[in-house]
C-alpha cells in the first residue's frame, strides 16, 4: 500500500511539473510573438485588426492557438497596447476543462515617445 501511495505521489508531482512547463512555454511563446510584432517600426500606422491577425498567426505558428476573444489590441495616441489573456487546461474531463492555468501578456509600443 505504501509503494502504491508513493507511486501515486510521484506521478502527481511529474504531471504537475509537466503542466507547469507547458504553461511556461506557452507564456514565453506568446510573449515573444507579441514583443516581436509590437517592437517593429511603424506599427502605429497599422490597423488594430491587422495587428491582431499578425499576433494570432505568430502564436498559432508557435503552437499556442489564440482566438479573437483572447486578444485586445488598442491604438491610442500613436501607441499600440496589446493584452492577451488565455488559459492552459490542466485537467480535462469529458472534453471540458476542470482545472486551467490562466496566463496573460500585456505590452505597449513606445511609439508615443518617438514624437
Amino acid at each position: 500500500m505504501k509503494v502504491f501511495l508513493w507511486g501515486l505521489l510521484i506521478v502527481a508531482l511529474c504531471y504537475t511539473a509537466y503542466s507547469g512547463m507547458i504553461a511556461a512555454w506557452s507564456w514565453i511563446a506568446v510573449n515573444n510573438a507579441v514583443d516581436e510584432i509590437i517592437t517593429k517600426d511603424g506599427i502605429e500606422a497599422v490597423a488594430e485588426k491587422e495587428i491582431k491577425r499578425r499576433i494570432m498567426a505568430a502564436t498559432n505558428e508557435a503552437g499556442v492557438p489564440l482566438t479573437e476573444n483572447d486578444l485586445i489590441v488598442t491604438l491610442k495616441d500613436r501607441k499600440v497596447k496589446v493584452e492577451a489573456i488565455w488559459t492552459i487546461p490542466v485537467i480535462v474531463v469529458k472534453g471540458e476543462s476542470v482545472l486551467a492555468v490562466p496566463l496573460s501578456v500585456r505590452r505597449a509600443s513606445s511609439g508615443a515617445a518617438k514624437r
